[in-house]
């Protein structure tokens, strides 16, 4: 059986605006003892609302000290007149072995309407005890339905990539940049997404492929609405009340390892709400 974990945690502000990691990383542990951990919104030495500006790695590694820590950047900078780099990004924490890693960082077309910055997905494939998975997180734009579009459009792309890796692999050279990555094709694809079910973004998970996407809690209770993810406290960012915008989708190969999906609709330590995906091995 496989835990894994996925939350925006907002830099570790709660509802309450105090910024917390120790709240979140309690909170993540009264649930769970997740085997993969995938964090939306950590820091790097960014001014946060409290105006300290913490290593949010940092901060986390040491939280979680049975984990390894495979932090991607959505931006990295050098501001005028700082000696620090600003990071923004995604985390993924493993306590099991990680065979490969990938930073993707996806399609930002321009546009001077709106308020937009750049993003990215995190892939790490770990070894189960049963077979490797590999886990990909994300958090598409807020602002544009457009740049959500080709943003998960290219996650798609992604993972027909390692799928076609799997039928067609490359030549190997070993002891070489050519040597073997393992990249598997039972995946896991899980974050803040910024849509929702009834979305255009959401309708590729069955249409992109001819290997669709399997939605995790619709495949658990077909009959039930998506539960909350936000909104739920925050009502000043989430005028909208309750809604899901957060998932984890899978692989059409391990629709029959969904064991089960829950969502932590108590805790108020972030502006987002926690999801466990449990995978049967």
């Amino acid at each position: 059986m496989i835990q894994i974990l996925s939350w925006n945690i907002q830099n570790g502000e709660g509802v309450d605006g105090k910024i917390s990691l120790n709240r979140i990383a309690d909170t993540i542990f009264s649930m769970a003892t997740p085997d993969v951990i995938c964090l939306q919104e950590v820091s790097r030495n960014s001014i946060l609302k409290d105006n300290t500006k913490p290593d949010q790695l940092k901060q986390l590694s040491n939280l979680f000290l049975d984990y390894e820590a495979f932090y991607g950047p959505a931006y990295d900078v050098l501001r005028d007149g700082e000696s620090q780099r600003e990071q923004f990004g995604n985390i993924i924490l493993s306590k099991l072995p990680v065979l490969s890693s990938f930073n993707h960082i996806l399609p930002q077309p321009t546009n001077s309407s709106f308020r937009h910055m750049p993003r990215q997905a995190s892939e790490v494939t770990v070894q189960t005890p049963s077979f490797p998975l590999c886990v990909i997180t994300t958090h598409l734009e807020y602002g544009s339905q457009n740049q959500r579009y080709e943003q998960f459009k290219r996650i798609l792309s992604i993972k027909d990539d390692i799928d076609n890796l799997s039928i067609n692999p490359a030549t190997i050279q070993e002891n070489s940049p050519y040597a073997k990555l393992e990249r598997s094709n039972k995946v896991v694809i899980c974050g803040d997404f910024n849509f929702e079910s009834s979305s255009k973004e959401y309708g590729l998970i069955s249409s992109y492929s001819h290997k669709p996407l399997i939605d995790s809690w619709t495949h658990l209770n077909s009959n039930l609405k998506h539960a909350p993810t936000c909104g739920i406290f925050d009502k000043k960012q989430w005028s909208e009340g309750p809604h899901c915008r957060d998932f984890a989708f899978v692989s059409d190969n391990l629709k029959n390892n969904i064991g089960n999906f829950i969502v932590n609709e108590e805790t108020d330590a972030s502006d987002h709400q926690p999801i466990v995906l449990t995978i049967t091995d």
